[in-house]
């Protein structure tokens, strides 16, 4: 039997894939809204229900009622399936003072327990985000966000700890936590994001 995994805009859902059946299961995103359609030519199915799935014999047979299966049974059915699964990343904001890639004190402790996170999810791969308030040119911001990204790898990379890939770029004024017109010195726009995959 072959596995198939899917992960589509945040909703996870997985397909088993058999001889002749494929069981497609709707898991928990950890969102408030968590929902997929199902179709073929011959219809669609809308699994809105943790735990619900539709069995489908071909494309040209309409996809089964919606049935709910129990967290313990999708465990215990499927468990390769999602020890497979990608994880859900973990997300951590680090804030710096002014004009600078010294870290607030709040963000000193958010950055450690970042660490022991990266630690815990070995083996794993490390996305590091810069960003700067709106405060100057976008060029200069992009250099000071990426100086920024930069400072907090070689922190993480000091640990020798096991990770996968480390990667950092920085975005400057772009994709702004809490969106400002230019200009604006906005703190929570000084920041790191350190996701771990």
């Amino acid at each position: 039997m072959k596995t198939v995994i899917t992960l589509i805009l945040g909703i996870s859902f997985f397909f088993m894939v058999g001889c002749s059946k494929t069981t497609v299961v709707l898991l928990d995103s950890g969102k408030s809204k968590n929902a997929v359609l199902v179709s073929t030519n011959k219809g669609t199915q809308k699994l809105d229900t943790v735990g619900s799935y539709v069995g489908l014999s071909d494309a040209n047979s309409a996809p089964s009622k919606p049935k709910v299966m129990s967290t313990k049974e999708i465990s215990s059915r499927f468990s390769e399936v999602l020890e497979a699964a990608p994880k859900k990343a973990i997300s951590h904001i680090v804030y710096f003072k002014v004009n600078s890639t010294e870290l607030t004190q709040e963000s000193i402790e958010t950055l450690h327990n970042a660490i022991s996170d990266i630690e815990k999810s070995f083996p794993c791969t490390v996305d590091i985000i810069g960003h700067t308030d709106t405060v100057g040119s976008n060029e200069v911001n992009s250099k000071v966000s990426l100086k920024r990204a930069k400072y907090i790898e070689l922190l993480i990379q000091n640990e020798n700890l096991k990770i996968v890939s480390i990667k950092s770029k920085g975005y400057g004024e772009e994709d702004l936590l809490v969106p400002t017109a230019d200009n604006i010195d906005e703190a929570r726009n000084r920041n790191v994001e350190i996701f771990i995959k």
